[in-house]
């Protein structure tokens, strides 16, 4: 019994006891280093070279209130449930049919690591030429996995040491890049030579942290301890922290011409200062996608998280070895585009569904497969195809729709074979 606990510490396979939920700093230290990651900047970087300033705020804004509903939904789920993502799949897709979306988000997942670890690598390289990408790429593959092996603890400890770091040097390099654009007014004129659609605009802040919002939401949130803490803790993450690391990349941008941050940094004179702290907020970032990845994981193989771990590191620096990197804008499109209608399915359980209490998920009330579910999410994606107001809203709305539809239905007829056997019965 005690070496099965020591083996479960993170509570893969049950939901986390009272006795082990956190406080309120704990966890919002650890969620805010999750979502203070270069490669929100990154995005910010693609938005600075693709908009003006003005319609970049304004997309910003709507793709942040998005994240921000997908998230404080899947936080309340969590904190109702105490269940990691994985588990969660269960209520949703079904015993088996969760299989299918638990190995989605970790490919998802495998992919956000192989771009941090390669980040790390072509900052070393820019910062010391000498050293050459794809070695160092490698060997922080290997550490990142390495101190994700310790779980939420160690995370705690890293993201204490990131995120105050991250933020200073993120103020410097805004203050850097208004002055170089001559101010404000300066900043809010400069035009692109090509400039993107608004709703591409906000696909890519969507993208930014989509499966943030949806998959490590869970696995953070089932820890707090009440509503108020979930709530707070969600809006400072998805309206001030997400919006702020993609507005410094966004503005570093329009100052150099750069959509890269490692090369915004160079041109800023803050690359080699800045290079411990952006080392430091990769690897904070890193360690959540392995560790929501192994939870993932352990919804379909029941086996050591250890082992979970050490697997998905493996792909994850394979990943950055074969240059996944050079994809990272049609990642972040494929991330708008399938994960907000999850988010959808997820919503109308919790509304509908299981509006009264979730089941246990050692019953019979939880199917092999909901095929309701993985219809709803289907048409959720097709939505995207529509070209009508805000595409993202509305494959949720879709998916949310349908899924509750499906829900009711399938009530009523249990209800009814319900009461045909009971007739039968009595007869």
């Amino acid at each position: 019994m005690k070496k099965e606990k020591m083996n479960d510490s993170e509570f893969t396979q049950s939901s986390v006891p009272a006795s082990q939920k956190k406080n309120f700093w704990e966890i919002c230290v650890v969620w805010i280093g999750y979502v203070f990651v270069v490669t929100g900047m990154q995005v910010g970087g693609t938005m600075g070279t693709s908009t003006n300033f003005a319609t970049l705020l304004k997309a910003l804004a709507v793709g942040s209130v998005v994240l921000l509903v997908l998230g404080t939904f899947m936080g309340l789920i969590a904190l109702k449930t105490g269940n990691t993502f994985g588990m969660l799949c269960r209520y949703a897709f079904g015993k088996i049919g969760s299989n299918v979306i638990s190995l989605m988000i970790v490919v998802t997942l495998i992919g956000w690591f192989s771009v941090d670890a390669y980040m790390i690598g072509q900052a070393s390289n820019a910062l010391f030429p000498a050293l050459q990408i794809i070695p160092i790429a490698i060997v922080a593959g290997i550490a990142m996995t390495a101190t994700a092996l310790f779980g939420m603890k160690w995370m705690s400890k890293l993201s204490d040491i990131a995120v105050p770091l991250v933020l200073i040097f993120g103020i410097i390099s805004i203050v850097l890049s208004v002055k170089s654009t001559g101010g404000l007014t300066g900043l809010f004129a400069i035009q692109p030579k090509n400039p993107s659609s608004f709703n591409t605009l906000v696909s890519l802040s969507i993208g930014s942290f989509v499966c943030g919002a949806v998959s490590f939401t869970p696995d953070v949130l089932r820890f707090a301890k009440n509503k108020k803490q979930t709530l707070i803790i969600m809006f400072l993450a998805m309206m001030i922290a997400n919006p702020l690391m993609i507005i410094l990349g966004a503005v570093g941008s329009i100052a150099t011409g750069y959509s890269d941050i490692t090369f915004v940094l160079a041109a800023q004179g803050l690359l080699a200062p800045a290079f411990i702290v952006m080392i430091l907020n990769i690897w904070s970032t890193a360690q959540g996608c392995v560790y929501s990845g192994s939870l993932s994981l352990a919804n379909t193989f029941r086996i050591d998280r250890k082992v979970l771990v050490i697997g998905f590191g493996l792909a994850g620096t394979i990943g950055a070895v074969i240059g996944f990197y050079n994809y990272f804008g049609t990642f972040i499109n494929f991330l708008a585009t399938t994960i907000p209608a999850l988010g959808g399915v997820f919503i109308a359980d919790y509304l509908v569904k299981y509006r009264k209490g979730y089941p246990s998920l050692d019953g019979d009330d939880i199917p092999a497969v909901n095929w309701g579910a993985f219809i709803a999410w289907g048409l959720g994606i097709a939505t995207n195809y529509v070209h009508v107001g805000i595409t993202q809203v509305n494959c949720i709305i879709v998916a949310a729709v349908f899924e509750a539809v499906f829900a009711v239905i399938s009530a009523k007829v249990s209800e009814v074979k319900k009461a045909s056997s009971v007739g039968m019965q009595n007869a």
